[in-house]
């Protein structure tokens, strides 16, 4: 490959990101989320109520408010992150886009088996009997879903990443370990 090409051999990092698609749970959780905000506040607002502090109490509502939304908003804005610098693929969680977790990384090299998640496959991979099992894609709808297979060898775990590689992403991957595309 080329120099250009932002995997070869200058090692130049390639990043992008997968958002968690919109639905049904989703939507519920934001809405159990909205229904908790509101019980929250008229739970301060009676307590306050019933204080002859009153005036002094009720500006906990839109702090305490404004605190419980910071901490817990964020687990409806889902993002993966897909990272590949110098072989390694390293798939992060971002909630809310400031919390970041990473979730796996191995070298591409080390990965046994890449390949579409389509029901002819999906059998193949409950065989593998993987000890960890990834999700990091957007739904188990999308188009362009992939599966990798990987044991550890210090650890001797066995690896499952459910993720949603897009066409660069697939071409380091060929780059770095074709064989695995075979298999």
């Amino acid at each position: 490959m080329d120099s250009n090409s932002g995997f070869g051999s200058n090692g130049s990092p390639y990043e992008y990101t997968v958002a968690q698609a919109k639905s049904k749970s989703l939507r519920l959780k934001k809405l159990a989320l909205i229904a908790a905000y509101v019980l929250w506040a008229l739970a301060v607002f009676l307590v306050c109520s019933m204080t002859r502090l009153f005036v002094q109490l009720i500006a906990l509502v839109p702090i305490s408010l404004w605190i419980l939304v910071f901490f817990t908003w964020k687990y409806t804005q889902v993002e993966y992150e897909y990272s590949f610098f110098s072989g390694k693929l390293t798939v992060t969680k971002i909630l809310g886009g400031r919390t970041r977790k990473k979730l796996v990384e191995v070298m591409i090299r080390d990965i046994n088996a890449i390949f579409p998640y389509e029901n002819v496959h999906v059998s193949r991979a409950e065989k593998w009997n993987a000890n960890v099992s990834v999700y990091a894609a957007s739904s188990l709808q999308a188009p362009e879903l992939y599966l990798a297979l990987w044991e550890n060898e210090e650890s001797g775990k066995r690896y499952l990443l459910c993720f949603e590689p897009n066409e660069k992403a697939l071409k380091i991957m060929k780059y770095y370990n074709m064989s695995a595309f075979a298999k």
